[in-house]
């Protein structure tokens, strides 16, 4: 014999007696679909880097960076690797940054003949490119400025702020990280980049 289940009688769609645990189904499943599609970014790659990318500290690689110049030429870490690199992240709003920048150019024009490039990462949000180009022409900055108006490097390099700068050396391993305001000119940081200088020569 077959039993027919008679069919129930259904309600409207907005009923107030609809059942408390279908209503609550039915809520869940609108802020499901929007929470797994947060979820899913924010664990993607951010900026194109790896999230299993070994973390910017001393010992690791550096993490894969470019920049345009003033005059629109992207340049990346990868296109100095064999030199010494002292990477530094700054802004044109960042008093701190200002005034390390004669001792950060004192050591581009001391060591560039020794295969030490110092690169200034501009964080510089927006079309910031004139008022760049400004400062550097102002205080007469002989280094290589690299604009990152998204300030990608940020993420990448994991940054707490303004000033940092990074020593990496010829093979693209970060030798140093200086948090805040540095002078690479006092005996105790010349040290640090004579020792990847050095290196150039083995």
């Amino acid at each position: 014999m077959i039993h027919i289940r008679p069919m129930a009688r259904t309600r409207p769609r907005g009923d107030p007696a609809l059942h408390p645990r279908a209503r609550a189904r039915r809520w869940s499943g609108a802020f499901l679909a929007p929470a797994l599609l947060l979820l899913a970014v924010a664990c993607g790659e951010s900026q194109g880097e790896s999230p299993r990318a070994a973390p910017p500290i001393p010992g690791n690689p550096a993490p894969a960076w470019e920049g345009r110049t003033l005059d629109g030429e992207v340049v990346s870490l990868e296109d100095l690797r064999g030199e010494v690199v002292l990477l530094n992240v700054w802004a044109t709003w960042c008093a701190p940054c200002i005034r390390e920048m004669p001792a950060l150019d004192r050591l581009e024009r001391t060591y560039r003949d020794r295969g030490v490039r110092v690169v200034g990462a501009s964080v510089d949000r927006g079309s910031a490119a004139p008022q760049v180009r400004r400062f550097v022409e102002d205080h007469d900055i002989s280094f290589l400025i690299l604009l990152d108006p998204d300030q990608t490097i940020m993420s990448r390099f994991r940054t707490l702020g303004v000033p940092e700068t990074f020593l990496i050396g010829p093979d693209g391993i970060i030798a140093h990280r200086w948090i805040g305001e540095f002078d690479p000119m006092v005996p105790s940081e010349l040290e640090r980049i004579e020792a990847q200088v050095a290196r150039l020569t083995e």
